[in-house]
């Protein structure tokens, strides 16, 4: 029996002129292959796969695509936290609305994110798009509000303005949004719509995984907006299968392209083909079959039937399937008594797009979380000792000087940008600092992960000069959100402080209001009689004597910093952050 790992797709529909189909426009030697293994793909194609094109077989050591990011995902966020929030989800009209939806394989997971939000006890906001192709007898936003009710078990009331959420919880246990595709704000990522969308919303859900490769009002301007920004349960399974398909080093793996357009995707079809790995004589280890999408002649949907018998078959054995397009998911499943063992993606543009090395906006919007365990042993010689945290820590310049002096310290500094992370780790070791460390992480959705595995006490959290928007003032704190100040207050040891400082005024003012508001009442604006204050009630010195590369570049300018100092009040003590 043929061992198969296999991953098997087909593509765009393909056009066909008269009563054969077009050569492909793509040339085999563009893709890296050569004419000998060109040779064998396509007679391997026309012997045993009819109605498919074109079979990539080389070296699976070729360019590496860049990595799915790790996300936070409902199932991860803390479940108290839903409680009385006002959550906006962004669902698939295709998979909540079909005419048939009850057969839609991937329908309980939508199903699954509402209902769980609702039992959590959190205020759902529901927004999608959809017409009369997906459901000819939902015309209006109240038969699709009835629809949805049956299905969630929840009434559902659809509200006739976008900024009417409130209003529409009096009527209904879950709130409906008007008709997307009827505002232009959608499509064009409108940041007023985007606005507007999430005005009230505490936390963003996106389970609209089909258009991921879309940039959407809906999907990535809300989550400007919202404190909290998290995959629904349909989109993290659809995301989880999209990464089996593409990070795999089995070897060797064959890929099978069908279809038309092929010109067009050439940029997919080389990154598939440096990846791929195949010959006669090797056991076959995984495959891919991308296609087809609306045949248009008989002999090619036979071709179809028997490609998908095949993979039935082999996915029984010692093989792993994964099936990409809507018409090629179908024909597996006509094929099939059980398709659970087999990796299936319905939506074949998403996965074109990310083989063509593009960033999914769907999937960037969404807070990242930090996906591994933190070996707290290998980064610091001592993890017991009191930890200092640098929330955008740029090139490590105030870490490094404060590892030096302060020896009974742990320092860890949290840095968006890897190229900034990287100089600092070989510092780190290149120098022997044992207490120190950097991690390339967002520390809006990652902090509280983290910090909460650290076997030692927290004592102090700085965050220095954040990058400012100049050009939308009203986005100049977005670096400090709801999720991060919670994480800090809650994280931070009794009497522990937090620096603030920033070279522009509007920035710190910013940031102390964001503690004050949410900090739970437990920070306090730190007095001691070392300290000397502006007549603005900022610190005039620096209390550590140490500087961040740009504190010394404002400072030898002769600009002012604005400072600020936090402590954690003890739970008897009264907290007042003003």
């Amino acid at each position: 029996m043929v061992q198969l790992h296999a991953t098997f797709s087909f593509s765009n529909s393909p056009k066909f002129s008269g009563s054969s189909p077009k050569r492909p426009r793509f040339s085999p030697t563009s893709s890296g292959l050569s004419p000998k293994r060109h040779r064998f793909g396509v007679a391997y194609l026309r012997a045993n796969l009819l109605g498919t094109n074109l079979t990539f077989n080389c070296k699976a050591n070729g360019g590496e695509l860049d990595p799915l990011p790790h996300l936070q995902t409902l199932g991860t966020f803390p479940r108290e936290e839903l409680a009385a929030k006002v959550v906006l989800v962004r669902f698939d009209s295709a998979l909540l609305l079909h005419e048939h939806v009850e057969q839609h394989r991937f329908q309980s997971d939508a199903v699954l994110t509402i209902k769980y939000l609702c039992q959590s006890g959190a205020r759902v906001v529901l927004a999608s798009d959809w017409s009369v192709k997906t459901n000819p007898k939902l015309c209006v936003a109240q038969s699709v509000a009835d629809f949805l009710s049956s299905l969630v078990d929840y009434k559902v009331a659809p509200v006739s303005n976008l900024a009417s959420k409130v209003e529409g919880f009096e009527k209904g246990d879950i709130v409906l949004l008007e008709n997307l595709s009827e505002f232009r704000g959608e499509v064009a990522n409108c940041s007023k719509f985007a606005q507007v969308l999430s005005s009230g919303v505490d936390i963003f859900v996106n389970d609209y995984f089909s258009r991921s490769h879309k940039m959407l009002a809906s999907t990535c301007g809300v989550a400007r907006f919202c404190y909290g920004n998290l995959a629904g349960f349909h989109f993290e399974k659809s995301l989880s299968q999209l990464r089996r398909a593409a990070e795999t080093d089995t070897k060797p793996y064959v890929a099978i392209i069908g279809g038309g357009n092929l010109s067009d995707k050439a940029a997919a079809l080389h990154s598939l083909a440096s990846i791929c790995d195949g010959h006669p004589s090797f056991e076959l280890q995984k495959v891919t079959w991308i296609g087809p999408v609306k045949f248009r002649m008989s002999n090619c949907t036979k071709g179809a039937s028997i490609l998908a018998q095949m993979l039935n078959q082999l996915s029984q054995s010692n093989c792993s399937v994964t099936v990409v397009g809507s018409m090629a998911c179908e024909a597996m499943v006509k094929e099939s008594n059980s398709v659970s063992h087999l990796t299936m993606i319905e939506n074949a543009s998403v996965v074109w797009e990310f083989l063509k090395g593009r960033k999914l906006p769907g999937v960037m919007a969404l807070d990242r979380a930090y996906p591994f365990d933190i070996d707290w042993i290998a980064a610091y010689s001592d993890p017991a000792q009191p930890l200092v945290v640098d929330i955008g820590s740029g090139n490590g310049m105030f870490l490094f000087g404060m590892a030096k002096i302060r020896k009974d310290l742990n320092f860890l500094g949290l840095e968006m940008n890897k190229k900034l992370v990287q100089p600092c780790l070989d510092s780190v070791h290149q120098s022997g600092i044992r207490n120190g460390y950097f991690i390339a992480t967002n520390a809006t959705s990652t902090f509280r992960s983290i910090i909460s595995s650290y076997p030692g006490k927290l004592v102090l959290v700085s965050i220095q000069c954040p990058n400012p928007d100049f050009s939308e003032p009203e986005h100049r704190w977005s670096m400090l959100q709801r999720s991060l100040v919670e994480a800090i207050s809650d994280l931070l040891t009794a009497n522990g402080k937090v620096f603030l400082q920033s070279d522009i005024e509007t920035v710190s003012v910013r940031m102390k209001e964001q503690f004050h508001k949410y900090g739970k009442g437990k920070l306090t604006v730190l007095h001691e009689q070392s300290y000397v204050v502006t007549n603005g009630g900022w610190l005039k010195e620096n209390p550590f004597g140490v500087r961040s590369d740009w504190e010394r570049h404002v400072l030898d300018r002769g600009a002012p910093m604005y400072r600020l100092m936090l402590r954690k009040s003890n739970s008897s003590e009264r907290s007042d952050c003003s």
